[in-house]
């Protein structure tokens, strides 16, 4: 029986992955962009709810809460893939009907992600009003004048004067941005445990959600180095791609499409039949039979011979 024990992955392996990542966002630019820019533009909305407050801090609060989910994203960009690993023509509209196809393991998975979002943004707002509160809205304060008499009264009528708002210059700010940092690092990493090879494991059907989660763990402790470094490139990239929407349009499907070649590359078929590029296609609606023999090993028969029923399986 097949354990799905991870292969060793090395530091070198990131740099791969990011390399087939944008090779295959090459591939599907158009797609890929439209799927990037709806999901930037969800992000967009939600990062202008502070501005509009007043409490423009609380855009860490927004991005990092976004970031924890994020990993629900990656079948929409999987989906785009299979379809054009089976032949068949991408298009958003087989993207987005992924999700109707995904088992319950997924859906359980979906929820723990959206626990964690939910423990961020309670955790995360009891601390920003602690150590900010409510009582540093963003006021304009005129700079210390330069030089010269009156300078001082002049400049607060001076409409050239640089304004600096008072909330980032707030002692408790600082202090909330290394504390916030430091908890939304430690919930990210467990995103990153749990859904990081687990959810393409649950999207091919190779496993169900508890066994999918072990090997997902499993690949993360026995990969530290190369793992904890490629978790770093993503949680920065998304951050960063929050914060400036319109690059999430780039950097949502590249690090998508590298994050399941990390995967291939930590949990490659091994099974007799086609490919790798084209065993994409494999779908979680498919027979059971055939997701079991993309990970089983072929049984033998008293003559030597494999299983003719499992060589069927396998047939393109």
């Amino acid at each position: 029986m097949n354990t799905l024990a991870p292969q060793p992955l090395r530091l070198t392996d990131v740099a791969r992955v990011l390399g087939a990542g944008w090779r295959e966002f090459r591939a599907m630019p158009g797609l890929s962009l439209m799927l990037g820019g709806l999901i930037a533009l969800l992000g967009l909305v939600l990062l202008l709810i502070p501005f509009a407050l007043g409490v423009p801090a609380v855009v860490l609060i927004i991005a990092g809460g976004m970031a924890l989910i994020a990993p629900l994203a990656m079948p929409l960009f999987h989906g785009l893939q299979q379809a054009r690993a089976r032949g068949e023509r991408p298009r958003l509209g087989l993207a987005l009907s992924t999700y109707r196809r995904l088992g319950a393991g997924f859906w359980a998975l979906a929820a723990a992600c959206g626990f964690l979002l939910l423990v961020w943004i309670t955790d995360a707002g009891i601390l920003y009003a602690f150590m900010v509160g409510a009582g540093t809205a963003v006021e304009p304060v005129v700079a210390a004048p330069l030089g010269g008499a009156g300078a001082g009264t002049s400049s607060a009528l001076n409409p050239a004067s640089p304004l600096i708002p008072t909330a980032w210059a707030h002692p408790g700010l600082r202090s909330f941005v290394i504390w916030a940092s430091l908890m939304g690092a430690v919930l990210a990493a467990g995103i990153h445990l749990i859904a990081g090879f687990s959810l393409p494991l649950l999207q091919e059907g190779r496993a169900p959600i508890i066994p999918a989660i072990h090997a997902s763990v499993r690949t993360v402790f026995g990969n530290l180095t190369a793992t904890l470094t490629w978790g770093l490139i993503l949680v920065l990239g998304l951050l960063l791609g929050f914060l400036l929407p319109p690059l999430l349009a780039l950097v949502a499907p590249v690090l998508a499409y590298s994050q399941y070649a990390l995967y291939r590359r930590a949990f490659p078929l091994t099974a007799p039949g086609p490919a790798p590029a084209s065993v994409i296609a494999s779908d979680p609606g498919v027979e059971p039979a055939l997701q079991a023999d993309l990970i089983a090993e072929p049984t033998a028969q008293p003559g030597g011979e494999a299983s003719p029923r499992r060589k069927e399986s396998w047939k393109p």
